[in-house]
């Protein structure tokens, strides 16, 4: 798989959907499809918790994966229907298919409420509390696209906490709780990836000369990001070297030391994000960039071997 970041051309850009297309094209790519693989969050606590071969625990956590995957598709239609004026002056977004006026207002509202009513049929065969951090979800990402993402430091605390949601609606999908030391190592690092999302907008526009006027920010807000997402993403490497000297630890590895090589590999990681979003090549979305880019998925491959090294 090539690596993203040798293409800046092609970095921020989304499928093309030609104005006037009709058909199954333009409603799938309004789905954003390609956005789902956030949700691979969902099944973070089994993986951790080395429960993945409990098929109920596993059938629990994809059920769930799938209902946020609805449910976000669902809200990315909102976004877009409230974005469609600034999205057809956009050089990138002016392609999306309620921009380009390939699929209809009316049509675009009917199938949001179809996946609504989806994900409330398949979230009721789960418990409860997992109802609940979906209905959380939903809030706070309409919440998102109606106010908070005009809103400068709060909009990245509200996506890492779009992130951070998804972690524990696992947790209650499954029934498996979820630790302070996750939790910490999670909310910092997703404020790390939240503020890589809005420091590459603000390197794309500056490249371009885009502007997108439902942002607070400003060109010399740039280095303030920065410093705030690599500390954040430092911090949660801290978090983690913390966590690996806990007890809890030693109950899941026989080789627990071997764990603190995983360190190194992140912040290798974690800088290397950053040196791409400077050179203005970041995919709009960091962990969308992170899937789709070779050194990446190289360096996720590294720290599944350590952990299974250690087992």
């Amino acid at each position: 798989m090539p690596s993203t970041a040798t293409d800046p051309k092609s970095a921020n850009q989304h499928p093309p959907i030609q104005r006037g297309q009709r058909g199954i094209a333009p409603l799938f790519f309004l789905l954003r499809p390609h956005q789902w693989a956030k949700n691979l969050l969902v099944l973070l606590p089994v993986i951790l918790s080395h429960t993945w071969s409990n098929r109920a625990i596993a059938s629990n956590a994809l059920l769930a994966t799938v209902c946020f995957c609805l449910t976000a598709s669902a809200t990315y239609i909102f976004n877009d229907l409230l974005d469609i004026h600034s999205d057809r002056e956009h050089a990138h977004k002016k392609l999306r298919p309620l921009a380009a006026g390939t699929v209809t207002t009316r049509t675009a509202i009917g199938l949001a409420a179809a996946l609504l009513a989806a994900a409330v049929f398949l979230a009721i065969r789960l418990p409860v509390s997992f109802g609940l951090m979906l209905v959380v979800y939903f809030v706070a990402t309409v919440l998102y696209s109606l106010y908070l993402k005009t809103k400068v430091i709060l909009d990245i605390c509200t996506l890492a906490g779009l992130y951070t949601i998804r972690l524990f609606a696992g947790g209650a999908a499954t029934q498996i709780p979820i630790s302070e030391w996750t939790a910490a190592f999670a909310m910092f690092c997703f404020l790390g990836l939240a503020a890589v999302k809005r420091y590459a907008e603000l390197q794309a526009s500056s490249q371009t000369g885009d502007v997108n006027n439902r942002r607070g920010y400003e060109q010399v807000d740039k280095s303030t990001v920065q410093v705030f997402g690599l500390s954040s993403m430092v911090m949660s490497v801290l978090v983690l070297v913390l966590y690996l000297r806990s007890p809890e630890v030693t109950l899941l590895y026989r080789h627990s030391e071997m764990l603190r090589l995983i360190c190194p590999v992140l912040l290798y990681w974690f800088g290397r994000i950053w040196i791409v979003a400077g050179r203005g090549i970041m995919h709009s979305d960091p962990i969308i960039f992170a899937l789709r880019d070779r050194t990446s998925l190289i360096t996720a491959a590294v720290i599944m071997s350590i952990g299974f090294a250690c087992r």
